[in-house]
């Protein structure tokens, strides 16, 4: 399934006696709240799901020829990292025929949801909308944009085209649901945006995609069986997981998460969220940042290998396929690149990244080398279910909650009292307050 290497810092002392105790408590809670359903630990019970009523929901939708998703963040950033890995996203003319065009509306911004409309089919389009609490700003304000062009389009027929991810119960979406007869899908109580990629958060637009949303379940149930198997400690995720706390410890407070190859780009986009959010708390934390190889060789790489020793490194990529190699004209013009006649381009990137992380072991850099035997559903699975299991292993380590987001949520209050929402009308007061105590100067620069 995949192959990884870790090569620890040249400063790197040996095992702490306790490592195994940390991890082995670490897993224990981890397992536990899985078992009691405890807020946050349901993402570990996603890959033995039944997700038959999903598949059926993401049929359904593969019917219209465009799709528009509404979410932001866990509900956004996941599906997206499975369309990069699968579905051509950056050549949509060489989708399947029936596979649909699919458009993720993840930002409050106007002239974006513009863009989006003035490319679909009104008569042929539907609305996903998935937000877990149903409060969410950003996805309510795009929901309400797109609702009404396509009201506008098709009349009363939009009603049939709207269809939610929410939660079982509470919230506007849950309501309108209920009020509407909306399709709807529930998002686990259980389990946190950023680790919901395995529900029907993630896998019921990746179905309408054509993505085999069990082989992505059997990855991750491969991934946990594997984990599993071995006493905690000596298992892959736990040695990540002691690998990056200790290193924070010793003040490597970065982590970069670097993919060779334009497929797997969304993954550090994906991860980047999981990592910030999760173990981002009390003071403490490592700042999660993406690379991709080999364009940040020319731009990051100068700070990686001679800057500040600040920094834990993830290199991860597929192995190459047969592709066809390049073919060196024989004139005299050409002498200097004829090194490169019968080798592929992916040879050539593979190159480019062994290149890197030998410049980076010789700085003395800690580096985790992921390689995938190849980019599909099972591979993908597994790999989403190991960095699940050491990021939530780590915040364990860390002594924070990895599931939780009190700073999120505090900016989120924050915006709605500034939009109006009468229940948030408290934090009005908060904000001045803040303003008061922390003045801003102004500079204009007119031209």
């Amino acid at each position: 399934m995949l192959n990884v290497k870790l090569t620890k810092a040249a400063s790197a002392a040996g095992c702490s006696c306790g490592q195994k105790d940390k991890a082995a408590a670490a897993w224990a809670r981890l397992l536990q709240g899985a078992k009691d359903g405890e807020n946050g630990f349901g993402w570990m019970n996603l890959p033995d799901a039944d997700i038959s009523g999903l598949v059926s929901m993401g049929k359904d939708l593969r019917k219209y020829g465009n799709i528009v998703v509404i979410g932001i963040g866990g509900s956004a950033l996941g599906l997206q990292m499975l369309m990069n890995a699968f579905c051509e996203p950056c050549y949509p003319a060489l989708r399947a025929k029936d596979q649909p065009v699919l458009f993720v509306a993840d930002n409050a911004d106007a002239e974006s949801n513009e863009a989006i409309w003035r490319q679909v089919d009104p008569q042929n389009t539907a609305i996903l909308v998935v937000s877990k609490s149903g409060r969410t700003l950003e996805t309510l304000s795009s929901f309400l944009f797109f609702r009404e062009r396509l009201f506008a389009a098709v009349g009363d027929k939009a009603e049939g085209r709207i269809y939610f991810i929410t939660d079982p119960v509470k919230g506007f979406l849950r309501a309108y649901a209920n009020e509407k007869n909306t399709v709807c899908a529930i998002l686990p109580e259980d389990t946190g945006g950023r680790y919901s990629v395995f529900s029907s958060c993630g896998l019921v637009a990746a179905v309408a995609l054509g993505i085999d949303a069990q082989k992505l379940l059997n990855g991750a149930a491969a991934m946990k069986k594997k984990l599993l198997s071995v006493p905690a400690g000596e298992d892959l995720a736990s040695r990540l997981a002691w690998e990056t706390f200790d290193g924070m410890k010793q003040g490597r407070n970065i982590t970069v998460f670097w993919a060779y190859g334009d497929r797997l780009k969304s993954m550090g986009e994906w991860f980047a969220q999981l990592w910030g959010e999760s173990i981002g708390k009390d003071g403490i934390g490592m700042t999660p940042q993406c690379a991709l190889g080999s364009i940040d060789q020319h731009s990051q790489l100068q700070l990686y290998a001679c800057g500040p020793a600040d920094k834990f490194f993830f290199f991860l990529s597929a192995k190459h396929g047969n592709r066809a190699p390049l073919s060196v004209p024989s004139e005299k013009l050409f002498d200097e690149a004829q090194y490169m006649n019968g080798v592929s381009q992916e040879f050539i990137l593979d190159c480019e990244r062994r290149g890197v992380v030998a410049s980076l072991k010789r700085a003395g850099r800690p580096i985790c080398e992921i390689e995938l035997d190849r980019i599909d559903e099972t591979c993908i699975g597994g790999l989403v279910l190991l960095l699940e299991a050491v990021t939530a292993l780590t915040g364990f380590m860390m002594g924070v909650d990895p599931f939780d987001q009190p700073g999120v949520e505090e900016g989120k209050n924050y915006a709605l009292a500034l939009c109006g929402h009468k229940n948030y009308a408290k934090y009005l007061d908060t904000l001045a307050e803040i303003e008061k105590k922390s003045p801003s100067e102004s500079f204009a620069v007119e031209g």
